[in-house]
């Protein structure tokens, strides 16, 4: 048996009983591996755009004899994946604007008994406002530590409202109602780039007076006493 690092481990905390799972660009395949091995989920699917990852994933299937529970597919995102292959969809560790690309594509995460659990390594700011544009509920959002990163893990499902997309939310989603230390840190982050890129514009115009805004706002966040 193995343990999962903290940013899969979130993820995994997001998936529900007994489901079906896809896990989209799998590498090792270690999490549906080891969603498997806790009984939690009854079926996986785990997918990546390259056969690198899947012959190791293979290798750790047969080693921890889930030959049968575990499908391995060579697959762009869930274009070989069937809706009733998955109840719960994990994408970690890729970039948001491939996430957009792999969700827009596919007319059956639409549902809203289905679950997406979205772990961003980049541009989460434009995955959150896609999702808002497009449907798509973020229900529940954490932040973690892992390796010394920071990284945040969003719990989706499509309810088709089409919702705004405020600038502090695009940028930390619901994590402003987290007071742990892994959504303030996550928030110090984001912060943290905001003020390099503020360097970027030119003074009193609308992108730098509304990014010296959503600034003063995340400072409060984090200096917030609990």
């Amino acid at each position: 048996m193995f343990s999962l690092d903290q940013r899969l481990s979130l993820c995994a905390s997001f998936v529900r009983e007994g489901v079906s799972v896809a896990d989209i660009g799998t590498d090792h395949g270690y999490l549906p591996i080891w969603l498997l091995l806790n009984k939690k989920i009854k079926c996986a699917v785990a997918s990546d755009v390259r056969s690198g990852p899947l012959c190791r994933a293979r290798v750790n299937t047969e080693r921890y004899g889930l030959n049968g529970k575990l499908k391995l597919v060579l697959s762009d995102g869930l274009d070989k994946i069937s809706a009733d292959e998955a109840d719960d969809t994990v994408m970690a560790g890729m970039g948001g604007e491939l996430m957009i690309k792999i969700i827009d594509r596919t007319s059956w995460l639409r549902d809203p008994d289905k679950n997406l659990i979205l772990q961003p390594m980049t541009r989460a700011e434009s995955l959150r406002e896609y999702l808002c544009g497009s449907g798509f509920r973020i229900k529940e959002e954490k932040a973690c530590i892992s390796f010394g990163k920071t990284y945040s893990v969003m719990l989706v499902s499509y309810d088709g409202i089409i919702r705004q997309c405020p600038m502090k939310f695009k940028y930390i989603g619901t994590l402003d109602s987290d007071s742990s230390d892994e959504a303030k840190r996550y928030i110090y982050v984001v912060n943290e780039k905001l003020k390099k890129k503020l360097m970027g514009y030119e003074k009193g115009t609308e992108e730098y007076n509304a990014a010296e805004k959503l600034i003063s706002e995340l400072t409060e966040i984090i200096d917030r006493e609990e």
